[in-house]
């Protein structure tokens, strides 16, 4: 076991300085950026983490070398170093970190060891400086500016009380770790001079779930009620608990057109015969009372008469002139009658806040005389395209241009969420364009999201302009298509920049941009549909990310589905997504599929758009 390849960064101080308490700050942050962590910490003193009498210290008494607990949750090493008359070193508590476990190693001590750490200072404590001393030192993390020694090389100063800027410095430092391009070999003609979204595996780029976990756990619902009245509420996320006034249904009432009467007379062993006093339709009242051998002819709905607890439906039935009918045996005392109250109890709450209103919502609302109803504000997304290339719908299409699709299929999908939608339409590869596009898009929007401007190319001026008005979380996500994919803030101003291929656009929007969309305007729990296909196409794919490949998905008569894949899957290919009746999802870990094996598909939603 090894954990050379995985990175590593320490938090090194005298004692009393506060590194558990920036750990603790800082850890919560970095598992919010997508990364699995490792925490080594050296302690000075005599470790004890088991009680005399439990099962493990009686195991050590004993005299084992190493005990293991395993639980639902957890596992836990106690490893005995009863020949070492020292400290045990960094590179030998290293060999129990788990490399499948951890993208960093956090360590906090071993300050005398050489490997790359943060001083953290108090300068108020009146301790000197471990650095200039420790070549190894990153950077410091400080309270208050320290008092450099003369002469020292200059080092990064962080603000230990602004612990997001310390994650900012760790994931750049990460970045900044990346391997070197492979030298070429003898006699190869292939030039590769750095990773690209060609690659099956990317080790720098965020994995799915880690992305969309990130993403999710960085949101926090608007949170901002308005009043609505009911069918402008449709499709707007409830904010208030919905409880019944009455009764629903309000009276006990037929279910059925037909004779009501009491269940005592109803026939045991032969046919009889009873009298009809009275008909009520629904919305009738009778004020009788219904006695022995009589019934009353009632409608669906109408409220049962006084004196009857049975309804038996008019194809059970046969007349006798107009004032008699015959009835047989089969019945049931209580059957064909609704009780009030049966569907909906006065008091019941029937909606939970976070739901999505539908059409049924609406009408059971209605149900209850409710007209109009508390909803969350929409959030509000201003979007734009980047790219000298790009031309607008109408404008003449120059040689080397092409007219943006991408605004049109993000207007359509920011639509059917039901937003407050902005779009600034496209913006030019110029740095004070861009930046003036980020600032006005930024003062005026919840969330604002570009296409295109955030892969490698020199007209690529994103990445620069957001470091300047704000913070990035992540840049790459290990998913096909759509590995460009930049997540962060604009002041407190949410940001997503999208890939620039058309299919790219669509597939990041649905897998990471939707999600994060909901849970910022309300909606509680969603969760896309996903269910199983057999697979009628041979696919082809190697280890190393999440792949959305376009398919078509057909029902068999006896409710299977299958599915094939829908055509060509290049990312700018948008004939093949309009084809596409589902995703086809293929897990990172995915090796190919052959016909006939099981797939998972995601289906799009009668109306175009996605579940």
């Amino acid at each position: 076991m090894t954990s050379s390849h995985i990175p590593m960064i320490g938090f090194c101080a005298y004692s009393g300085t506060g590194k558990t308490t920036l750990l603790t700050r800082l850890i919560p942050l970095l598992k919010a950026r997508g990364l699995r962590l490792t925490v080594i910490k050296h302690g000075h003193h005599s470790l004890e983490l088991d009680k005399p009498g439990k099962d493990s210290f009686r195991f050590r008494e004993a005299g084992a070398d190493q005990v293991v607990l395993a639980s639902l949750k957890r596992v836990a090493l106690m490893h005995e170093c009863p020949n070492i008359n020292r400290d045990v070193s960094l590179a030998e508590a290293l060999q129990f970190v788990q490399p499948d476990c951890a993208d960093l190693i956090l360590v906090e001590g071993f300050k005398h060891e050489n490997y790359p750490k943060i001083e953290v200072h108090r300068p108020s404590l009146g301790r000197p400086l471990l650095y200039p001393q420790d070549a190894s030192i990153l950077a410091l993390a400080v309270d208050q500016p320290p008092a450099f020694p003369t002469g020292a090389r200059p080092l990064p100063v962080l603000d230990m009380n602004t612990p997001e800027t310390i994650t900012d410095f760790i994931m750049q430092y990460l970045s900044d770790q990346q391997p070197a391009p492979a030298p070429r070999m003898p006699g190869s003609t292939e030039i590769r001079s750095a990773d690209s979204c060609m690659d099956d595996a990317d080790p720098y780029s965020h994995s799915y779930q880690a992305a969309l976990t990130g993403i999710l756990e960085t949101i926090q619902p608007l949170n901002t009620r308005i009043s609505r009245n009911l069918r402008e509420a449709l499709g707007m996320v409830l904010a208030q608990p919905i409880h019944s006034p009455h009764n629903v249904p309000a009276h006990t009432n037929s279910a059925m057109d037909g004779y009501a009467l009491r269940s005592s007379d109803l026939p045991q062993d032969a046919i009889r015969e009873f009298k009809v006093v009275a008909s009520l339709f629904a919305g009738q009242h009778w004020d009788g009372k219904c006695g022995e051998n009589e019934c009353v002819r009632i409608m669906t709905g109408a409220p049962m008469p006084e004196g009857t607890d049975t309804v038996v439906m008019q194809e059970q039935t046969e007349k006798c002139g107009t004032q008699h009918v015959r009835i047989g045996t089969g019945h049931r005392a209580g059957q064909n009658v609704r009780l009030a109250g049966e569907d909906i109890a006065s008091g019941q709450t029937i909606l939970q806040p976070g739901r999505r209103l539908t059409p049924a919502d609406l009408g059971l609302m209605a149900s209850l005389g409710l007209s109009e109803v508390k909803v969350f504000r929409p959030p509000r997304v201003a979007f734009f395209s980047t790219g000298d290339e790009l031309r607008s719908v109408g404008e003449v299409l120059e040689p080397g241009c092409v007219y943006d699709s991408n605004r049109y299929t993000l207007y359509g999908m920011l639509r059917q969420l039901g937003l407050d939608i902005l779009d600034l339409g496209v913006v030019r590869d110029d740095p004070a364009s861009l930046e003036a596009a980020f600032t006005e898009a930024a003062a005026q929007a919840d969330v604002v999201i570009t296409s295109g401007g955030v892969s490698v190319g020199e007209a690529d001026f994103t990445k620069a302009i957001l470091e300047r008005l704000g913070r990035i979380s992540f840049w790459k996500i290990a998913i096909k298509p759509g590995r460009p994919l930049a997540f962060g803030h604009i002041n407190d101003t949410l940001f997503f920049g999208l890939p620039g291929n058309p299919v790219a656009v669509m597939v990041t929007f649905q897998q990471l941009v939707q999600p994060a969309l909901l849970k910022l305007a309300g909606e509680q729990d969603y969760q896309p549909l996903r269910v199983r296909a057999t697979c009628q196409s041979h696919l082809r794919k190697k280890p190393g990310r999440t792949e959305f490949i376009r398919g078509i998905s057909h029902s068999a008569p006896d409710g299977s589905l299958s599915v094939e894949r829908a055509g060509h899957q290049g990312s700018g290919i948008l004939t093949t997504m309009s084809r596409a009746n589902c995703f086809i999802v293929l897990p990172a870990d995915n090796a190919g599929v052959e016909v006939g094996a099981t797939v998972i598909i995601q289906p799009f939603t009668r109306q175009g758009g996605y579940a």
